[in-house]
């Protein structure tokens, strides 16, 4: 993502701000410009209202192919974030076949060192990011002949839990860690292959356990950046003018932590402060300090492709300038939190809102509000509660809080809730997502 930012035409966004902490409401706030409580997804309900507007459907209209990839089920045709994919291709372990030719898994298969887990039965080792790319690749190449502009959003695996990366790759940063490998590889897998168990145990992990978490974090991230710079050379080569090439992530995930590992459960600036790249838009190039947020970069695209943003809460980022960014979790983290208590009876959950909590982030403050309180962070430090010191600095945020939060209300919509199939429940299961 580096080599991208610093090539002529690249910027990277220090200060993006996803929407959401977590797969569901954040990518449908990619995919559709809008706020968690306004589209509903991922917010108290589990498929997108069909009054929504996708992005996908409103380049639809102005003439573009649209071409969706996802290895995530949050981002499918069940959760209604496929709508205006005239062409999409959900790679998950039922479709596989129908979905990937027989050469890119022969690939595959004489790869899986590189690009799974090796030869392991346990199938949450092995991942689906190879896919993903080889099927973007083949998609833009055979668009390229056509006259019509074409838009294309993939959803990688990425650096998501369990962290176990291909064997190939697990000594990539050995000077780092305090153990072999395979074994701080195994040690990151079990603490994260069950996430509630995880996090029950977190106040008896040591410096050889945080150690492997940390370094096979980083060695996912370095081999899902390698997948992208792939990716992006292979563009390059097709000699694309006019093409704008956007990687960001969903969310980001804890490492500790607010005593924490995954995300779903806090607002907190790991989980929300994303990377974000952007190449080929030099309008907005001069933008790299300021605070984004996902759906700014969305409605600045739709806006160029002519598209209509009516309904979108993002701003246009060439003419406008955000001065805090929301985001939004729902109510529903009580499941999830007596899972770990399950495993951990004494583990304490009154640091964590059960209600609906939203947060505004500047540069420097965060101010978070439920309907249980409200607090307000001098960043980086987001435990100490500094409204006292900053009394005005906090009225300032709620009154922008509100203010955002009544706009947003005024085209809030009913949610629609749909029942996952056993197949889904299990693969969300096996990342975290479901507590059964």
């Amino acid at each position: 993502m580096e080599r991208i930012a610093n090539q002529a035409g690249g910027v990277s966004f220090s200060s993006c701000i996803a929407a959401a902490n977590w797969s569901l409401p954040s990518a449908a706030s990619i995919h559709t410009g809008t706020f968690p409580e306004h589209h509903r997804t991922g917010y108290g309900t589990n498929k997108l209202p069909q009054s929504v507007n996708t992005v996908a459907e409103r380049l639809q209209e102005v003439g573009y192919q649209t071409v969706g990839v996802s290895a995530n089920h949050y981002f499918s045709e069940s959760t209604g974030l496929s709508r205006g994919f005239e062409t999409f291709k959900h790679i998950n372990p039922t479709d596989l076949f129908r979905e990937v030719s027989p050469r890119t898994l022969l690939r595959f298969l004489s790869n899986l060192r590189s690009h799974s887990g090796g030869l392991s039965t346990e199938k949450t080792k092995h991942r689906p990011d190879f896919f993903v790319n080889e099927v973007v690749k083949k998609q833009v190449s055979s668009r390229t002949e056509r006259e019509e502009p074409f838009f294309l959003s993939a959803h990688y695996h990425g650096a998501h839990l369990p962290y176990y990366p291909p064997p190939a790759w697990q000594d990539r940063f050995s000077s780092d860690l305090v153990e072999s490998p395979r074994a701080a590889s195994e040690r990151a897998f079990k603490h994260t292959a069950d996430l509630h168990r995880g996090i029950a145990n977190v106040s008896e992990f040591g410096e050889a356990d945080w150690n492997a978490l940390n370094v096979m974090y980083d060695t996912l991230v370095a081999y899902s950046d390698s997948l992208i710079g792939e990716l992006f050379d292979h563009l390059k080569a097709l000699d694309l003018e006019n093409t704008v090439f956007v990687v960001t992530a969903d969310h980001g995930d804890l490492l500790g932590e607010c005593g924490l590992l995954g995300h779903k459960f806090v607002l907190h600036d790991g989980l929300i402060h994303v990377p974000a790249v952007v190449h080929g838009l030099d309008s907005v190039a001069d933008k790299q300090d300021e605070l984004v947020q996902h759906i700014d970069i969305v409605r600045t695209l739709v806006e160029i492709a002519g598209g209509d943003t009516t309904d979108f809460d993002g701003i246009d980022l060439r003419n406008e300038r955000r001065t805090a960014a929301l985001s939004q979790r729902a109510a529903d983290i009580q499941g999830p939190l007596s899972a770990i208590q399950e495993h951990d009876p004494s583990f304490d959950t009154g640091y964590f809102d059960d209600a609906a909590l939203s947060s505004l982030r500047t540069h420097d403050f965060k101010y978070q509000q439920s309907a249980e309180g409200d607090v307000l962070f001098e960043l980086p430090d987001e435990q100490s509660d500094v409204s006292m010191s900053y009394p005005d600095r906090r009225d300032e945020l709620k009154a922008g809080l509100q203010r955002r939060l009544s706009e947003i209300d005024s085209q809030k919509l009913d949610g629609e809730e749909v029942e996952f199939s056993d197949d889904i429940r299990d693969q969300l299961s096996d990342l975290g997502y479901i507590v059964e």
